[in-house]
């Protein structure tokens, strides 16, 4: 009977017990089996969505157009290139080829899609180089404008600044339409809203623009608008664009270099507007003539390389013009006056100056173009290039390209050589003529001429880049001085304590011994940029502190604007005639994914890349298809 008796007790509980249990463990088992089935259906999901983002980042990074005249899936013509590239995935990935085939939700091919992605992606991007940007002690911005295919005057903002690396960063933000108002107070507004989340009123210590006096003016420019908010934003003319100014001011004065020029342009034009012509010239010797700029000296060095080394092969081909039948009656007559020009002496003795000078400039101008150069390096190289000048400045030099031209094309006729008068643009140069006495013959002629050129592009170069002596307070980190810094003699304490008044973030006693130690250890004389990477690598940030506050702040003054210059191509590129409705938002997208490509290759290499453009793709708004894991 106890045991009949337990049984029953036993019994009755099951009962009461029954269905509870089983329940919970019925749910929490559905449950499980549900986020396994969710977790699966999102990793199809993002494996899909990998695949479109690789079409997106392929696209962006080649700055390809994305539509096509028709995307239909039933349009037998040209489907654009994100569809057709991603229906060539679809040919080896059976992934992609099975969702294209039966999904409804997401068809993955939708304009919306496509914007959403490259959204996601400029935005992943931004987030990163944003949070470079608050991590860097310093910043710089370089701004320009210029005027797009559909008529809009579009403005870039780039911000410069050393990174945890201790690499100089150069990156590209945003195009703003100015078109409306492009006056000194809009543009100011636009660059301050730009950098407003980065606080420039403390970090930002140098602004970069061209020579506009909207942009320059020392009154109402947008250099001193950006000042008044920012102390220690420092003005610096583009060091390229003072360049450019020196070759064209610096020689438009003498009648002379203006009709060579003149003539140089017409040998372009000549070949440039007939195939014929062209393919002649080719055949002779496969060179060609490039064109110039009227604003840009530099790149007419190539046409006067083109032409002084190409002289023989030119006149080939237009004799061959003027003698062989069937050429147009205007095309022997250029051809017969161009001909003329390269036996004349006055031309080719011109050619052969500026090919001298354009051959001491050129390198400088690819220098200034360099992202990594710093104020230091540039005054260096200034410094050589004008001290070249004045070297070539010479009776040998003169000599040497007088007999040269002599070889070419024989002696000058002494007729049309006449003594040139100097001009009032002569006297405010203070372009000396070796003498006010009369010339002897063609030879003094000529000798004088050569020195006016030389003159004028010396004393212009020594006006235009006599403010980098503002900043000789940065010669404290000159490593070629720092032996005698070492001396009590040639310690700079003059120029610390101008460089502690002008950038009050430094502690002027520990920057003092901590730059005794930099001048005392040979192991320490390094350029700044190498300087800093060593402290960066030997950990020894913490022990000189404020000589690296002083490196990344010197590393991060850029000295020209090319970077505005380069997103302007890349503004020509992606906004082109065929797609000139770009929107400006997809427009600074793309712009933004072809520019910083580097960020997208540092997020792949980390294996971050994906995931956080499909978070930043999940989140931005409500999608029929999971994409989050639970």
């Amino acid at each position: 009977q106890l045991g009949s008796f337990q049984r029953h007790i036993t019994s009755e509980l099951k009962l009461k017990l029954f269905g509870r249990v089983r329940i919970n463990e019925a749910l929490d088992q559905a449950a499980a089996i549900s986020v396994t089935r969710h977790n699966q259906q999102v990793d199809k999901n993002r494996a899909i969505l990998k695949r479109l983002i690789a079409a997106v980042l392929y696209l962006g990074g080649q700055e390809q157009a994305f539509p096509g005249h028709s995307e239909s899936a039933s349009s037998s013509g040209n489907k654009g290139n994100f569809v057709e590239l991603v229906q060539t995935f679809a040919e080896f990935d059976s992934t992609i080829a099975e969702h294209l085939s039966s999904a409804t939700a997401f068809s993955s091919t939708s304009k919306t899609i496509q914007n959403d992605i490259i959204e996601s992606t400029a935005h992943v991007i931004q987030e990163e180089i944003d949070k470079e940007i608050s991590a860097a002690s310093f910043i710089a911005i370089e701004v320009d404008d210029t005027t797009d295919i559909s008529c809009k005057c579009q403005l870039t903002v780039i911000v410069r600044y050393v990174n945890d690396s201790g690499i100089i960063c150069e990156r590209f933000l945003s195009f703003h339409d100015i078109s409306l108002e492009r006056d000194a107070e809009t543009i100011a507004a636009v660059v301050m809203r730009t950098i407003s989340s980065y606080k420039p009123e403390t970090k930002l210590i140098c602004q970069t623009y061209d020579g506009a006096s909207c942009m320059s003016g020392q009154r109402g420019g947008v250099q001193v608008l950006v000042k008044a908010k920012c102390p220690h934003a420092l003005f610096i003319h583009c060091y390229a664009h003072k360049l450019n100014l020196v070759l064209a001011q610096g020689t438009s004065h003498i009648q002379e270099s203006r009709l060579s020029f003149a003539s140089l342009d017409c040998f372009h034009n000549f070949f440039s507007r007939s195939p014929k012509r062209t393919a002649l010239l080719k055949e002779v010797d496969s060179i060609c003539v490039p064109g110039g700029s009227t604003t840009r000296l530099n790149f007419k060095s190539r046409a006067v390389h083109a032409v002084h080394e190409g002289r023989r092969s030119l006149i080939i081909a237009f004799d061959r013009i003027i003698t062989e039948p069937g050429w147009d009656k205007d095309a022997v007559a250029q051809s017969s006056a161009l001909r003329q020009k390269l036996d004349d002496f006055d031309f080719m003795f011109m050619l052969g100056v500026f090919q001298t000078i354009f051959g001491l400039t050129e390198p400088l101008f690819q220098v200034l173009q360099s992202r990594a150069l710093d104020i230091r390096k540039c005054d260096e190289r200034v410094n050589s290039t004008l001290n070249a000048l004045k070297a070539t400045r010479s009776t040998e030099t003169f000599n040497r390209l007088y007999e040269e031209t002599v070889q070419a094309v024989g002696m000058p006729n002494p007729l049309r050589r006449k003594q040139r008068r100097r001009s009032w643009a002569d006297f405010e140069l203070g372009v000396t003529l070796d003498g006010d006495h009369e010339d002897t013959g063609p030879v003094d002629a000529y000798r004088r001429l050569f020195f006016q050129l030389l003159d004028g592009i010396v004393q212009h170069m020594t006006h235009r880049f006599q403010d980098m002596k503002n900043l000789s307070l940065f010669c404290v980190l000159d490593n070629a001085s720092f032996k005698t810094y070492s001396q009590p003699a040639g310690y700079p304490g003059a120029e610390i304590s101008q460089l502690v008044k002008t950038y009050p973030v430094f502690d002027e006693l520990r920057l003092r011994n901590e730059l005794q130690v930099i001048y005392a250890d040979v192991l320490f004389h390094k350029p700044p940029a190498e300087l800093l990477k060593m402290l960066i690598k030997d950990e020894l940030i913490t022990a000189l502190s404020e000589v690296c506050k002083l490196l990344r702040l010197m590393l991060t003054i850029p000295v020209s604007s090319t970077s505005a210059e380069r997103s302007f191509s890349c503004l020509k590129r992606i906004k082109t005639y065929l797609r000139n409705s770009c929107g400006q938002e997809r427009l600074g997208h793309l712009a933004k994914i072809s520019m910083e490509s580097s960020v997208t290759q540092d997020l792949r290499s980390r294996g971050e890349l994906y995931d956080r453009i499909t978070t930043r793709f999940a989140t931005m708004k409500d999608r029929r298809m999971p994409f989050l894991y639970k």
